[in-house]
């Protein structure tokens, strides 16, 4: 399978929420909107010989498709517990639902032990990141600053209501890229 038109999609997207969840601690929701909307027209692209699944069969495709929805239901309803207990952002789980759709089913657990992995050294390096968060947020204040008519607001984390606990965003896409760049299965 080619994996390059899901690069494309998701690796600007992925960059995007690493910003945004890094200063103002928010995953937007038109992006998984759009990005579910991309999905969706996978399988379709594959009736015409087109995009990643173009070579799968109807019965592979239909796999994929079940596969990935499974996956992705399971993830949303034990990430929808998980927030419930304050555990999660609603976004976070939203996106690594989406996420997960993207990744097949070939890669969806790949994708899931690398995140919670990569979500556990955030945690243990959150000092670090909270200098390097804090820092990267005076840069963009300064850019807001020197362009005023770009409309930059003050990132959330300068304020005096700067949230605690880990950008899971950026465990999200580290899993994400990992998984796509780094084949870890046979």
């Amino acid at each position: 399978m080619d994996n390059t038109l899901i690069i494309i999609v998701l690796l600007p997207a992925l960059l995007f929420v690493v910003g945004t969840d890094l200063l103002y601690r928010r995953i937007h929701n038109l992006l998984i909107l759009v990005l579910l909307a991309l999905w969706l027209v996978l399988p379709f692209a594959c009736a015409l010989d087109m995009g990643p699944w173009g070579d799968l069969s109807s019965s592979e495709l239909f796999d994929q498709v079940v596969y990935g929805l499974l996956g992705s239901a399971l993830v949303l309803g034990i990430g929808y517990g998980l927030f419930c207990l304050g555990r999660v952002g609603a976004g976070d789980v939203k996106l690594m639902a989406v996420v997960c759709l993207w990744m097949c089913q070939t890669n969806q657990m790949a994708f899931l032990i690398v995140t919670a992995l990569a979500g556990g050294l955030l945690a243990l390096g959150l000092p670090l990141l909270n200098q390097i968060e804090h820092y990267l947020a005076l840069r963009w204040q300064h850019l807001g600053a020197a362009f005023p008519r770009l409309g930059i607001p003050l990132p959330v984390v300068l304020t005096d209501q700067r949230p605690q606990g880990i950008p899971y965003g950026i465990a999200i896409a580290i899993g994400a890229f990992y998984t796509l760049f780094v084949p870890i299965h046979s």
